[in-house]
């Protein structure tokens, strides 16, 4: 009798981790293993994990970006790893960077002068590697 008991409370506990596991299983990301290739068909990633990552995150940050990211990880750890991330780097990395300066337009004089030097640099004996000509 006591060994039915405990076969009956083993097989309980079994199903009971396996349904657990099943239903934590559905909130984990599709990963990308089996993306070995850049044309490779990406899986689509649900629209509420797109939400809750997007609820959290900076809106400078693309839904491409986002999209690939919850590839590998779930909204929770995708805020947190964004979270740790300046928001200059930030900026940076998605195209907005501010402390940009704008291109400076070069004067006459200076292109003058750089030509001068290319003349120069162009007559040294050092470009002629070995030609006795």
């Amino acid at each position: 009798m006591k060994f039915l008991i405990l076969i009956v409370l083993l097989v309980a506990v079994v199903l009971f981790l396996r349904l657990r596991k099943q239903s934590a299983g559905s909130a984990q990301p599709p990963g990308t293993a089996d993306l070995d290739e850049e044309t490779a068909v990406r899986p689509d990633i649900d629209p509420a994990a797109l939400a809750a990552a997007r609820a959290s995150v900076t809106p400078a940050v693309p839904d491409a970006v986002l999209s690939d990211a919850l590839l590998d990880a779930t909204p929770r750890q995708l805020a947190t790893m964004l979270a740790s991330v300046p928001t200059e780097v930030m900026a940076a990395a998605v195209g907005h960077d501010s402390s940009a300066q704008p291109p400076i337009q070069a004067r006459a004089e200076d292109l003058a002068q750089l030509r001068k030097v290319s003349e120069a640099v162009d007559d040294l004996e050092i470009w002629s590697f070995g030609d006795k000509n």
